[in-house]
């Protein structure tokens, strides 16, 4: 790949690129661009993923879209970034802001116990059965085990 093809790719790759990820908006862009550049686009990020090909800088507009998606500055953000395993930007808001990152995983702890709190009372509630049921298994009398068996059947469907 010479030099002049590098810069054609690169200005393809910021074009796409810069679009944020399972949009329509990238769709739209990658269907613009054709079959043979799309082709050309996979090969270039594959070597960019290798480390085969250098990164091509940002220019512009690219460069603002990409530093505002990647700047972790409140809650919605930390969530973005979560969806979007976006792991640099989290390590950075760690290293900088402990507390912040603290608060922002207390908080999604808390919504996620809020939300699942049903299904931690499911998870007491079988292993609680699965006691029983052990405990009815331990009964060496055969009598006396098939007797508890038959008063707690619903325990054994």
């Amino acid at each position: 790949m010479n030099q002049t093809e590098y810069e054609r790719l690169a200005k393809i790759f910021n074009y796409v690129y810069s679009a944020p990820p399972n949009t329509q908006e990238r769709e739209k862009r990658l269907a613009e661009i054709g079959e043979e550049d799309s082709g050309r686009l996979w090969d270039f990020y594959c070597g960019i993923c290798s480390g085969r090909i250098k990164e091509p800088e940002y220019t512009g507009k690219e460069h603002v879209v990409s530093n505002m998606s990647q700047k972790i500055e409140g809650y919605e953000d930390f969530l973005r970034a979560l969806r979007c395993s976006n792991t640099n930007e989290l390590f950075k808001l760690r290293r900088s802001n402990p507390e912040t990152y603290a608060h922002y995983v207390e908080q999604l702890e808390t919504s996620f116990a809020h939300k699942n709190a049903k299904t931690s009372r499911d998870i007491k509630r079988l292993m609680a059965e699965k006691k029983k049921r052990s405990e009815i298994m331990e009964i060496r009398d055969t009598r006396e085990r098939h007797e508890a068996i038959l008063e707690n059947m619903a325990l054994f469907r």
